[in-house]
């Protein structure tokens, strides 16, 4: 069995719901379904009762639209605007005094050359988030302040790098059960506080790695966590590659191009969440599948939201994300941390998975998948092992939330069956069936491949686009049938102690859980063939 495929991308997710609700209290509630008057979820997917029956009638989609845009549309986009324009303000000015500092030719390789630019990143990283968080700021700026302290566990060598990650991601769980459960503003500091235990992580592991020299001092630890490009909404860079991109080197009309196309996209996916997905809920009356896909798409437009203001911010500060280049940098959008095209229409939920956030791919696969994999002797179990390891992290470092663990731990199931039956496949059929995507004519070692198809009219190539059709119309369903549970509210715990699900599992009951049983029996077809 040949498990190239881990080798090459490994299966797993990051849910940014809580980078969502780091997203300084914004409202995603204009244009869906509030329930203040006791209704039960059941009557909106089901049409609402006679009340809802007749609003839907009262007019179609055309003469509804006046009344979305003045009601949802035009609040959503002020909001946004008066959310993110400070925050690309203050990256703008992060770049002109890193520029100016620079120009003035007292740049060098020393640390106290370089002090004032870590100094400029914490000064306006600090502004930027005291405007998302305000006086909450202390609260993070202490856990800074702990997390440095963890560091010198590094002293104790690869066991203190361990040490310092099992820590780290337990103390996250320790804050919430001690000081902030009972308190609904802790998931905005959770987002943030997941970004920079994943910094901290990663500096552990470099530091025992030997890709620094040694634990930066105060202020360089401060400035790399507290940088304005990626301390409120991420994305995770690593201290070296912050390090490099200290002096901007990026032109400003190149700058300028990014900037607005990520900003344009940014208005338009808020304005999909907001308004257009739950329209389309309604207007999907009695297909509940088709109300699951949209209010789904909700959760996800959501998601790309963020990930756009997440590039402009990366953008405009010229900070680089790691492994840049290929799959993780645009020409026209300059570093990506999603890429919504291959998470709407993906080839595989692999692909999907590895789609969804790309900064985060490359922090689970450096620091948990690759160190896991290489424990040991190579063999199937220790690469399975290592792959729900991965999705294990990934959802631990979200903190208490059940929805995201059984979300993230369904996805390692679908995705593994997924990948191990469609190669299996692909060595019987010798045909091009693998969940990666066909890497092109000259280096696919398949005969049956729709790229080495020299005319449109064969059977076989029609048949292999027909089954990989299959596999992505299945990725689809999937997609809806997990996402639509992350729409709402976290499952909080009730005065007696008991934990409300019936909101949480309502959707996939009313499925029937057929993505799961889908799920199991991609598991039981491969080992039947294999």
């Amino acid at each position: 069995m040949d498990y190239q495929y881990y080798d090459e991308e490994s299966d797993y997710i990051d849910v940014d719901e809580d980078e969502l609700a780091a997203a300084g209290g914004l409202d995603y509630s204009y244009g869906k379904p509030q329930d203040e008057d006791g209704e039960d979820e059941e009557d909106y997917y089901l049409g609402g009762g006679e009340e809802g029956e007749a609003a839907y009638h009262d007019g179609g989609l055309i003469d509804r639209l006046p009344q979305i845009l003045q009601s949802c549309i035009e609040p959503s986009l002020l909001q946004v605007l008066q959310y993110v324009a400070p925050m690309l303000l203050l990256c703008l000015v992060c770049r002109l005094l890193c520029l100016l500092y620079a120009r003035r030719g007292r740049l060098s390789q020393s640390s106290l050359r370089m002090a004032p630019l870590h100094l400029i990143h914490l000064g306006c990283g600090l502004t930027l988030l005291h405007f998302t968080v305000g006086f909450r700021l202390w609260l993070l700026l202490l856990l800074a302040a702990v997390g440095y302290l963890l560091l010198q566990l590094l002293r104790l060598g690869r066991r203190g790098a361990q040490l310092l990650a099992l820590l780290t991601i337990g103390s996250q769980f320790l804050y919430e059960l001690l000081i902030w459960r009972k308190r609904s503003d802790w998931p905005q500091l959770r987002g943030i506080q997941m970004v920079v235990n994943m910094k901290l992580i990663s500096l552990g592991f470099d530091l025992c790695g030997g890709q620094l020299a040694g634990i930066p001092n105060p202020l360089a630890y401060l400035g790399y966590i507290y940088s304005p490009a990626t301390c409120a909404l991420g994305p995770w860079v690593s201290f070296g590659s912050y390090s490099n991109c200290l002096v901007p080197r990026s032109s400003w009309l190149l700058t300028l191009r990014r900037t607005v196309a990520n900003a344009v996209l940014c208005l338009l996916t808020v304005t999909v969440s907001n308004c257009l997905a739950p329209l389309l809920s309604d207007l999907a009356g009695g297909w509940h599948f088709l109300a699951m896909y949209t209010d789904a798409l909700s959760v996800r437009s959501s998601h790309y939201f963020v990930g756009f203001i997440a590039q402009a911010l990366l953008v405009v500060t010229d900070q680089r994300l790691d492994g840049g280049g290929g799959a993780r940098e645009s020409e026209l959008l300059g570093p990506l941390v999603a890429q919504p095209w291959r998470i709407e229409w993906p080839r595989s939920i692999s692909s999907l998975v590895r789609s969804w956030n790309i900064p985060m791919h490359e922090w689970l696969k450096r620091y948990i998948y690759t160190p896991c994999k290489t424990t040991g002797r190579h063999s199937r179990t220790q690469t399975l092992l290592a792959v729900f390891c991965t999705y294990l992290v990934s959802s631990l470092l979200h903190g208490m939330d059940l929805r995201i663990y059984v979300v993230l731990i369904s996805l390692a199931v679908f995705a593994a069956g997924e990948s191990l039956l469609r190669r299996q496949l692909s060595s019987m059929l010798d045909a091009c069936l693998s969940a990666n995507l066909c890497p092109g004519a000259e280096r696919c070692r398949y005969s049956n491949c729709v790229s080495k198809q020299r005319t449109w009219i064969s059977v076989r190539g029609w048949l292999v686009r027909l089954a990989n059709l299959g596999f992505t119309a299945l990725a689809i369903f999937h997609l809806a049938y997990l996402g639509v549970v992350l729409l709402g509210d976290s499952l909080e715990t009730g005065a007696a102690g008991t934990v409300e699900e019936e909101g949480f599992l309502w959707h996939w009951k009313k499925a029937g859980y057929l993505s799961h049983y889908i799920g199991v029996g991609t598991i039981v077809l491969y080992l039947f063939i294999s």
